[in-house]
């Protein structure tokens, strides 16, 4: 493989941005395609502004589902490399033999890299090699050739993975100079109700449907659910509910059922009343629920496992088709 200095003599051949308007909800504010409401975001969005400018490294740490290519695209649209190339790609793959090609799609853009975590001690060798190199160049790359920004992003803090061993800490300390976490939407519940007003929006819109937002009594169900999937399973559920509304508003059985299988593996059953129970729709539940456990919550792998559509795991999976019988 050949050097990063070998490659740098190679020939290869401010956005838009409405920060504080209103989002048509309240006291929401806009950051590129990010939106919210709560302290914690509105805090989180006016460090993203003022840093986006003068980034060069930076790491964005979160649950998974929490947006984390999302901010590193809105920093990216907000810095000086914005008018170049973004690419995305786990970190193990641009300490590879790709990496010359990864290097040539880039070109003076921004490079995020994904999964850190899951580099082996010679990957992370490779990398510091990189940083060190790229570090010593500082903005000398008339070529263009090589990454103007690089983000990494994390669902586990890497910080926490040098202490334990499994990130080297000269590698941390270069990634993490400058680091910006995702709260998971389940500590920042204000934000549910626009998310799901603007996810509902932009649904209708890519669907020809005049769907605007939350109907009476939706957002008090969506409030009941702990989001284990965080923002992206809240759009994942606004999406099929806004393909099933019918009108401008997402009603309460518009929205596809939503459990916790955390609850539900250890909601506490007696084993002899569980087999004595004759209720043939009791026992179909109890067995989607065992093959949804065993996809660790995937719907769709679990309604393929089962051989049933989607809509028929959401309607068995509803309490309320139960309770009636």
């Amino acid at each position: 493989m050949a050097s990063f200095a070998q490659w740098s003599e190679e020939s290869i051949g401010e956005p838009s941005v409405n920060a504080g308007a209103p989002a048509g909800n309240g006291d929401s504010i806009h950051l590129g395609e990010m939106v919210a409401r709560s302290l914690i975001m509105q805090r989180l969005f006016s460090r993203l502004r003022q840093a986006a400018p003068h980034l060069r490294v930076a790491t964005i740490e979160g649950e998974a589902g929490t947006g984390k290519a999302l901010v590193a695209r809105t920093l990216h649209s907000l810095g000086p490399a914005s008018s170049s190339s973004f690419v995305a790609c786990a970190a193990s793959r641009f300490v590879s033999e790709e990496t010359q090609a990864l290097l040539e799609e880039v070109r003076g853009g921004t490079l995020l890299l994904t999964r850190p975590e899951d580099l082996t001690a010679e990957q992370q060798s490779r990398l510091v090699d990189f940083l060190e190199w790229w570090e010593q160049r500082g903005g000398r790359d008339p070529q263009g050739f090589f990454p103007r920004q690089l983000f990494v992003s994390s669902c586990a803090p890497l910080r926490r993975l040098s202490l334990s061993g499994g990130l080297r800490a000269d590698l941390c300390y270069r990634l993490t100079a400058i680091r910006f976490e995702l709260t998971p939407l389940r500590e920042r519940r204000d934000d549910i109700a626009v998310l799901a007003d603007w996810f509902a929006s932009r649904q209708g819109a890519a669907h020809g449907k005049p769907v605007r937002g939350l109907g009476p009594g939706s957002l008090s169900r969506l409030h009941s659910h702990s989001w284990p999937g965080n923002v992206r399973e809240l759009e994942t559920v606004i999406a099929n509910a806004a393909l099933d509304c019918p009108g401008q508003w997402i009603r309460p059985i518009d929205i596809p059922a939503m459990m916790n299988i955390a609850q539900v593996q250890t909601s506490p059953t007696n084993g002899s009343e569980v087999e004595d129970d004759p209720n043939l729709d009791r026992a179909i539940r109890r067995h989607v629920v065992q093959v949804l456990s065993k996809t660790n919550g995937n719907k769709l792998r679990a309604a393929q496992l089962l051989g049933i559509s989607r809509s028929t795991l959401y309607r068995l999976l509803e309490p309320e088709s139960l309770d009636s019988k």
